[in-house]
Order: structure tokens, then sequence, then C-alpha cells
């Protein structure tokens, strides 16, 4: 049996509780935030688990939208448009626990998290993915999947133009 991405669910109770990130805050969330933000619908956890039902990572995913003005004036989306806000999918955290670190996880929970994106822009509508990177080394490793920096924030971001290109095996 082979890891998989799924929801977060009360059976992650005890795994959540041992997921160590090497970031509090990340951690904090996803022991005691991460199920109730879901309850709620502000968010959905999709927890990347292996066999042993460990926790090998996590990410986020809500619906928003950022003020055109930000992406549209410096010629950074493909289009342009009267609407004042554009509809995106934010990806709010992202974390892979220490102990598997530096074996590729990172890069296949960002590409489950990627698919997800372009699959449900198909279905709600959704211009962009955005991600607010939480350090240097986190900003590196999106620039490697095709992100690109907002300027003078901390947000980055890829087209769903982008992304269709890139998924559209899946489809």
């Amino acid at each position: 049996m082979e890891a998989k991405v799924v929801v977060l669910s009360p059976l992650h109770k005890d795994a959540k509780k041992s997921f160590k990130c090497g970031s509090d805050f990340l951690d904090k969330y996803l022991a005691q935030f991460a199920f109730q933000d879901q309850q709620k619908k502000l968010s959905v956890c999709f927890v990347f688990e292996n066999p042993s039902e460990e926790i090998i990572g996590y990410y986020t995913l809500n619906a928003s939208s950022i003020d055109a003005k930000n992406i549209i004036d410096q010629r950074l989306m493909p289009f342009k448009t009267n609407y004042q806000t554009l509809p995106i999918i934010l990806i709010g955290r992202f974390a892979i626990d220490q102990q598997f670190k530096g074996k590729g996880y990172g890069k296949k929970l960002l590409s489950d998290a990627l698919k997800r994106c372009t699959q449900q822009a198909h279905q709600i509508g959704a211009c962009a993915v955005f991600v607010e990177p939480k350090d240097e080394s986190a900003r590196q490793f999106y620039l490697k999947f095709g992100f690109r920096g907002l300027p003078d924030q901390n947000k980055m971001f890829i087209t769903m133009q982008n992304l269709i290109k890139i998924y559209s095996v899946f489809h």
C-alpha cells in the first residue's frame, strides 16, 4: 500500500498530535484548528499519510480573492478585466513532518494540491493559486514549481492557465 492524500478526519486524531514540521504554528494548527476550520467550511485540510497512518505532510485549500490591481496592472495575469477582485484558490498552510523532509514528499504533496486546484477551477472558477511562503526556503521551493512573486509582497502565485497546461494530461 502506498502513501495517499486524504481529507483530514477524526480518524487522524492521534497522528496529527505527533506531527512535527519544525514550526510550532503549523504543528499547532494541524493538531488543534484544522478540523475545526474544516467543520466551519473555512478551509479543507488534506493529509498525506503513509500505510502506517502517520501524517507525512498536509496542506489546506480555501477559496479566496485578490485585488485585481495587484496583478492586472503589473501585467502578471494573461488577461484584462474590469472586476475589482479576482477569484483565487489559496494554499493556506503547507507542511512536511521533519522525519520525512528531503525525501521528495513536498514535491508530491504540492503536485497533489495543484492538480486538485486545477480540477476545482473547472468547477468553481479561479484564475490562480496563491501561497504566502513563511520563509526564503519555502519561497525557493515554490519558485521551482513556476510560482511568481508579487512585487512588494510576500504572496506568490501561479495562473490557472499555466496549471491547466501542466495538468491537462489528467483531464
